[in-house]
């Protein structure tokens, strides 16, 4: 969410100055503050900055915030507008279409509205258009469509500002620095916390994970579909954040590919989240609850998916520090999958009439006029069933000076499954998601991730033929940014380019499936913020 929650962080666009990072030049200029100060390299934020979004978009330990005076203030120190994705691609593959490549609208555009409102409450507002979008139409092929609308919308409230129970919060917070760290407030007669902090509306949860899912160097790459239908290549995105199996449906009938962040790990979903700390402890509590709601806000709500997540921090900003962090997530009804049925049998006659079954002139259980066997081959029918699920899952990330590493590790268990699919339906999936990035000079990042998934699902079906349902894919990649809103004299504005190169290689390539139909796919994408 650092990437956009954070959208002085995220989109780089109103943060402006400071080392890579995505700070907006609107929080800094609220703030008077560097990119630097919150970002390792953007979109990563490095303690500080979580500390700074923990604390409802302000500097860790901060209970007072200077409030835009005009509307033009409003808009220079709130906004923000961020453009990202892959503009031109060379895809190979192990067997069926000849090598892919060519120039390319980016993926995604963004308009962020960002900031505090009050001192106990900030506003996020992301408007997105996304391309390349992949679902199955009416005929059962895959197409790619253009999405757009209000992907995070949600207030954050700080529950104890509020209702004013930060001790001394009347006072200049300049008088009381020194007492607050990382977020710590003191509160009340000498009881010291964070929060709770309760954000509502379209929320990103993962945003306090050890590895946030929207806080990504490696740009996610849609599925890759062909002229006629077929999925050549699954999008490639953190296994560990995907749905992990082949043949489910989200929404009653939008497809869900293996690879698509889901549940807690969502990009962004309507629901309430909670989290905060306990007596200055480095332990982050978070728990609430998500939907399967579409972004317009007019869709029904189908399923709920409760969450709790814990993180330990650990470390100094200075030196040594990261955190590691344990999920839970159960999401009810939140899969559904559709499969073939025998069609019902006719209703049989009995011999008494119906009105008749009644005590006590039924005397013994009524016979049917006769009993015939099951008509033979008398067809199928198109049944479906929602899947319960539960996410267990891991995460951590560790950083020193120029080196940052993170992890994240999830296991996947789908229940309710029909008895029809016995044998052919697998109920439990893995997904892992390493990464290490290396800040080798001001401008240069090089960086390597490796994903591994062994998918559930369908075994084979009309849609995903049979093949592996294990895949590993290691990217590597060199970002250059080309300038940042720290150096005015060379950009007017605050502003930040970045251009990437990037190959995504695939370790288990084989088959028509879209794990292992392709080999490599070489990337050249940009972010621009301002």
């Amino acid at each position: 969410m650092a990437r956009r929650l954070l959208l002085p962080l995220v989109a780089a666009a109103l943060l402006s100055t400071a080392v890579p990072a995505r700070a907006l030049p609107a929080f800094a200029r609220r703030f008077n503050l560097a990119c630097g100060a919150c970002h390792s390299a953007v979109p990563r934020l490095n303690a500080f900055g979580e500390a700074f979004h923990e604390n409802g978009f302000k500097p860790p330990g901060t209970m007072w915030t200077p409030l835009p005076g005009t509307l033009s203030d409003a808009v220079t120190q709130g906004m923000a507008v961020w453009a990202r994705g892959e503009f031109f691609e060379h895809s190979d593959f192990a067997r069926g279409p000849s090598p892919r490549g060519g120039f390319a609208v980016p993926e995604h555009a963004s308009i962020y509205l960002a900031g505090p409102l009050t001192t106990s409450t900030s506003l996020f507002v992301e408007l997105e258009n996304t391309v390349h979008e992949t679902d199955i139409n009416k005929r059962g092929d895959f197409v790619n469509s253009d999405t757009g609308g209000m992907q995070k919308a949600f207030l954050m409230v700080d529950l104890p500002m509020l209702f004013g129970l930060h001790g001394g919060h009347e006072m200049d917070h300049e008088m009381h620095h020194h007492d607050m760290e990382m977020g710590m407030a003191t509160m009340g007669d000498g009881l010291v916390g964070h929060g709770p902090m309760v954000m509502i509306g379209r929320v990103d949860p993962s945003t306090n994970f050890s590895y946030a899912v929207d806080r990504q160097l490696f740009h996610d790459l849609p599925a890759d579909t062909s002229e006629t239908g077929f999925l050549l290549r699954l999008g490639l995105q953190p296994y560990a954040f995907g749905a992990k199996f082949f043949g489910i449906f989200k929404r009653g009938d939008h497809t869900l590919l293996p690879t698509e962040p889901t549940l807690y790990n969502t990009e962004a979903a309507p629901g309430v989240d909670v989290h905060g700390r306990l007596f200055a402890s480095k332990v982050l509590y978070q728990f609430g609850l998500t939907t399967d709601a579409a972004p317009e806000f007019l869709d029904r709500i189908h399923t709920a998916a409760p969450y709790a997540m814990l993180r330990y921090d650990f470390g100094d900003q200075d030196g040594l520090n990261g955190s590691v962090s344990v999920l839970g997530n159960y999401g009810r009804n939140a899969y559904r999958v559709f499969y073939l049925a025998p069609a019902p049998l006719p209703l049989i006659p009995l011999a008494v009439p119906e009105e008749t079954l009644r005590e006590p002139t039924l005397r013994e259980p009524p016979s049917p006029l006769h009993r015939p066997p099951p008509p033979p081959g008398r067809g199928s029918i198109t049944a479906q069933q929602d899947l319960d699920v539960w996410r267990e899952g891991i995460g951590a990330n560790l950083r020193r000076g120029p080196w940052d590493a993170y992890g994240a590790y999830t296991y996947d268990q789908v229940y309710d499954v029909p008895e029809r699919l016995a044998g052919r339906f697998v109920r439990r999936a893995q997904g892992l998601t390493a990464e290490l990035d290396y800040r080798l000079t001001h401008s240069l990042l090089p960086s390597v991730r490796y994903d591994w998934m062994k998918a559930g699902g369908f075994q084979s079906d009309v849609v995903f033929e049979p093949g592996p349902r294990e895949s590993q894919v290691l990217h590597l990649q060199m970002r250059w940014y080309l300038f940042e809103g720290d150096n005015l004299a060379k950009v007017p504005i605050p502003a930040l380019l970045v251009l990437s190169l990037r190959d995504s290689v695939n370790l288990t390539p084989g088959g028509s499936h879209p794990f292992g139909a392709w080999r490599n796919a070489l990337l050249l994408g940009f972010d621009f913020a301002f």
